[in-house]
């Protein structure tokens, strides 16, 4: 995939989220955390805290090794999270805003991070950055990791983080994921606006029936 295609708008498009910025479950929150994450050697995950729970989406593919950026397949996990906990992933994330040398610059095999903190649907804090062992920008991703891996329930999310947690230095378990049911994978072709709306139909059926 070309590099300014692969950007955090695509990716969560390509996951099914509404938008990396503009999503309604930062936007309608009183204060939210996203983490976006883009592992190396794993698919992409996106972290999202706010409204008293945690969500995790968790692509099944690496969708930088897409052509382009496109739909695909996820796994995702929701749970609680007590005030207490954001509070304290609040307080991580607050060197990050003020020590100018918390986001490691870019280097190879790592994992690129996008941070959004929303207040009141407005943007407190934007950052991006690779996350190493080191640093604490890394401290705040290995925090987040941790936070959302205890949260959920879903074996494939929590697998997922733990690959993403080792990029930051965070040993997490693996547990016992079930066996998947068979999908079938359909390429859409045709002009791009025809393939959006068909998607878009798509999407509004698939959403009703659940």
């Amino acid at each position: 995939m070309k590099t300014d295609a692969y950007t955090s708008e695509a990716i969560c498009r390509s996951m099914g989220i509404a938008s990396f910025e503009n999503d309604p479950a930062c936007t309608d929150a009183a204060e939210a955390i996203r983490l976006l994450l883009m592992p190396s050697f794993h698919p992409e995950i996106c972290i999202t805290f706010g409204l008293g729970k945690v969500s995790v989406v968790c692509a099944r593919t690496m969708i930088w090794r897409h052509f382009e950026p496109s739909p695909v397949l996820t796994d995702r996990g929701e749970g609680a999270i007590r005030q207490a906990e954001f509070g304290g992933l609040l307080d991580s994330m607050t060197q990050i805003a003020t020590s100018p040398d918390a986001v490691p610059g870019i280097i190879i095999d790592g994992m690129p991070t996008e941070l959004l903190h929303l207040r009141a649907g407005a943007i407190a804090l934007k950052v991006g950055g690779n996350g190493g062992k080191a640093g604490n920008f890394s401290v705040f991703i290995a925090h987040a990791i941790a936070l959302a891996w205890d949260s959920i329930s879903n074996a494939y999310c929590r697998n997922a983080l733990s690959d993403a947690a080792n990029y930051v230095g965070k040993c997490l378990p693996r547990v016992s994921e079930p066996q998947r049911k068979p999908v079938i994978e359909t390429v859409v072709l045709g002009l791009e606006e025809d393939r959006a709306q068909l998607m878009e139909a798509l999407r509004r059926r698939y959403d009703s029936s659940n």
